[in-house]
């Protein structure tokens, strides 16, 4: 992989993060908006389930949403590159926030319809492309190059603790009234809206973008395509992705077949959460212990072990915490992305590089809902977790037979000029979302919110 990085963006004064009101204002309304996405993960699948009792149609708005993502990722992304990133992260957050809004409001009138349902799941899914990234490429511009690893460590603690509350609350609004959740999903979009207005526009940065950025929207796949380490492990990732958000779906449903309620499943999910907020610790260790091609290996082989215990009906907790220990390595991964990729290309071509990662992992966020409903629906829970396992060991066992992921070694980075990183380990990248994203376990996208 080949392009340099040459940020087109205007020098930023360095000044503690905490006195940085681009910064501050970017964090809580990313804040805000990976809450309301939690609450999604938890709310659409049981409203789903409520209204027509199907395991499969809650595996089709998963379908859905994933794929509305893949088809608009790669225009996204040149769109991300020759148009103005605060506009379009304004827009499309307005855009998620209506989308809700009418459902909201269709669900409190009892005119909800499965189609109005899966619209928004379609609407939402492509707005997403622009949002998260934006919202990636905003952080870039608003601290200096040298604070970046510690704002973007700082993202990190921010999205794992939205996860952590977001599913449990969204539990209890939907134990109290369906509406509720999906009132909070609206405001939360609306007010990361509100708070992308302190991003500076980027107007002359988006002018010598455009002088640079000739080409079209499949040129982030072809940079990606180039090196033979990262077009294993994206299609490894992508397996794993299928496997994981399959199996938060499992765990809904096996949390509600031994009688949990709809506060136990966003506890559980919540755990899962933890689990990821716990294993940000682990990213320097992990990342000095291992290469980084063995790392994925180990991090798949690990969790398609671990996913199997999921056939214990011992209840919530024990769900949660296996979950929880999955995402122990998912931190780690994520950093992976930023410095083997995002940290190595043009900010010419960044917004295609990261759309068309991200597209790239979307394939098995949207196949992995629709497998697993069917699955849920047709074979039941069991065969379901041994499924879903074997495919993300298929995925390490994969990427182990490559030699370029079994040799692949850590770029080398200059040290910080300012201010030094939270700890030694390569910066964490808050990518789109990544689902949703939305954290999934072992969903290495995780910030698509």
């Amino acid at each position: 992989m080949s392009t340099r990085a040459a940020p087109a963006n205007p020098p930023v004064t360095a000044v503690p993060l905490s006195r940085n009101r681009r910064f501050q204002a970017l964090w809580v309304g990313g804040a805000t908006a990976y809450l309301g996405s939690s609450f999604v993960t938890v709310a659409a699948p049981l409203l789903i389930l409520g209204i027509t009792g199907s395991a499969a149609q809650a595996g089709v708005y998963g379908f859905i949403d994933a794929t509305a993502s893949i088809a608009a990722g790669l225009p996204a992304g040149l769109i991300l590159d020759r148009y103005d990133r605060r506009t379009l992260m304004i827009t499309s957050e307005a855009v998620r926030a209506l989308a809700f809004a009418t459902l909201m409001a269709a669900l409190f009138a009892g005119r909800l319809t499965m189609p109005h349902v899966f619209a928004v799941a379609a609407v939402t899914g492509a707005a997403r492309t622009l949002s998260g990234p934006a919202r990636s490429l905003a952080t870039r511009a608003v601290v200096a190059p040298e604070q970046l690893t510690k704002a973007l460590a700082t993202e990190e603690v921010r999205t794992h603790t939205a996860s952590i509350i977001g599913p449990s609350l969204a539990g209890v609004l939907f134990a109290v009234s369906r509406t509720l959740p999906f009132l909070g999903v609206a405001v939360s979009y609306l007010i990361s809206a509100i708070c992308a207005l302190a991003v500076p526009r980027d107007t002359e940065a988006r002018m010598d973008r455009r002088g640079k950025a000739s080409g079209g929207p499949l040129d982030g796949i072809k940079i990606l395509m180039r090196d033979p380490m990262l077009r294993v492990c994206l299609i490894a990732l992508s397996l794993v992705n299928l496997g994981g958000v399959a199996i938060e779906l499992v765990v809904v449903v096996l949390v509600r077949e031994h009688g949990g309620s709809s506060s136990a499943v966003g506890g559980a999910l919540a755990l899962a959460a933890l689990g990821g907020l716990l294993g940000a610790a682990l990213v320097t260790p992990l990342h000095r212990l291992l290469r980084p091609g063995w790392l994925l290996i180990a991090l798949m082989l690990w969790v398609a072990a671990l996913n199997t215990a999921l056939v214990i009906p011992f209840g919530a907790w024990w769900y949660g915490s296996i979950l929880a220990v999955t995402m122990l390595g998912v931190p780690a991964a994520v950093v992976l992305l930023d410095v083997l990729i995002f940290r190595q290309v043009d900010d010419a071509v960044r917004g295609r590089t990261i759309s068309s990662t991200m597209t790239i992992l979307n394939v098995g966020l949207s196949l992995g809902p629709l497998a697993a409903g069917l699955l849920l629906q047709y074979a039941g829970t069991t065969t379901a977790v041994f499924a879903f396992s074997a495919v993300i060991a298929a995925a390490g066992l994969g990427a182990l037979s490559s030699r370029a992921v079994r040799a692949a070694r850590w770029p080398e980075t200059p040290p910080p000029a300012a201010e030094p990183p939270i700890d030694a380990a390569p910066p964490a990248l808050t990518a789109p979302e990544l689902t949703a994203l939305e954290v999934a376990p072992l969903n290495v996208a995780a910030a698509d919110a």
